[in-house]
């Protein structure tokens, strides 16, 4: 065969061989990749839901990925991470954010609503044993589900990091309730910083959360509770090292009332990020479903399993009838 022949073909071979290993590198790394950024679950409830572990900006109406949505973080003073109380994996994600902006070379304050300022207010700012911070947390904070904090609690020890109690204690609340007496609407809207519609909409807000069964007296004083914990809550951000990083209820998070709008109107801040770590429903994929029909309810949804799938408003009417039982005689 021709010399220049046999070198064409080689090369050709050659060429060939490299273009299949490179296919063959790129498909390997992209499986490592996709095994890196995996997550082992805690909640046990759709798992394999087509938005999990998925990271939606709802003002650019686009997919973040993991370091893009770590990149936007450094970018704010105040970030609000909402979640839902009992699911594991708001926690876990809420300690990784903690720990993504220490390694950006950031020293955030952690404030939680979980921890009053009543019974909190002679604590050390800085703690070395999460255990220890758990103990008393869960002692002076009974009814928080401690034990799923405990990795926001490890990130907060670790890094020696300080904490401060963002909320306002129950009987504390309730007196301070008694003391404002039937404030008229227009002098509580004006006080808190409240349009019309703001308050319709926490009105709608707590009824639909008590399924409906809520009376008149009780939705007034759940939304007058709820306008002094945000206030209170965007009060305890002020002052602190930044950024600060805010653990609380997502309703508390949410940008048409609650702590964002205080921070806005009653402090003048707006660089703040508000996240709500939201447990998918079974057979709803598009992300703009879960904002309430309001596109900025929150800046970021983070999209993770369910810690449950029982309608939570019949769990709620079979405590009603339960309760109903027990008092009739």
């Amino acid at each position: 065969m021709n010399t220049l022949v046999t070198v064409n073909i080689f090369k050709h071979f050659w060429k060939h061989f490299l273009n299949v290993l490179l296919l063959m590198l790129l498909v390997f790394q992209g499986s490592v990749t996709a095994k890196q950024g995996s997550m082992d679950w805690e909640s046990p409830f759709f798992q394999d839901h087509k938005l999990v572990g998925k990271i939606w900006d709802t003002h650019k109406n686009k997919w973040l990925t993991s370091k893009q949505f770590d990149k936007e973080l450094l970018y704010y003073d105040y970030i609000l991470l909402g979640e839902a109380h009992t699911n594991a994996d708001h926690h876990i994600l809420q300690a990784k954010i903690i720990n993504s902006l220490v390694s950006a070379g950031a020293k955030p304050t952690v404030v939680m609503e979980m921890l009053s300022q009543q019974t909190w207010q002679d604590q050390p700012q800085t703690w070395s044993k999460h255990d220890e911070l758990k103990q008393l947390a869960s002692m002076l904070n009974s009814g928080w589900p401690w034990d799923l904090y405990v990795p926001i609690l490890k990130s907060i020890t670790r890094h020696q990091l300080k904490l401060y109690a963002g909320n306002i204690s129950s009987d504390e609340l309730h007196r301070w309730s008694n003391d404002q007496g039937d404030d008229k609407k227009t002098t509580l809207l004006h006080e808190y910083f409240y349009t019309e519609d703001n308050f319709t909409v926490l009105k709608k807000n707590i009824i639909d959360s008590h399924c409906g069964h809520a009376n008149q007296g009780f939705v007034n004083f759940m939304s007058r509770a709820q306008m002094q914990r945000d206030r209170i809550m965007a009060t305890s951000l002020q002052g602190k090292d930044l950024p600060v990083v805010f653990i609380a209820g997502s309703g508390h998070v949410r940008n048409d009332y609650a702590v964002p709008m205080q921070l806005r109107r009653n402090f003048k801040q707006t660089s703040y990020l508000s996240v709500a770590f939201v447990s998918v429903q079974e057979g709803e994929n598009d992300p703009q479903a879960y904002l309430q029909n309001d596109s900025a309810l929150y800046d970021i949804l983070y999209f993770t399993p369910s810690h449950t799938n029982e309608d939570p408003c019949k769990k709620f009417r079979k405590q009603l009838k339960n309760m109903h039982h027990r008092q009739t005689p």
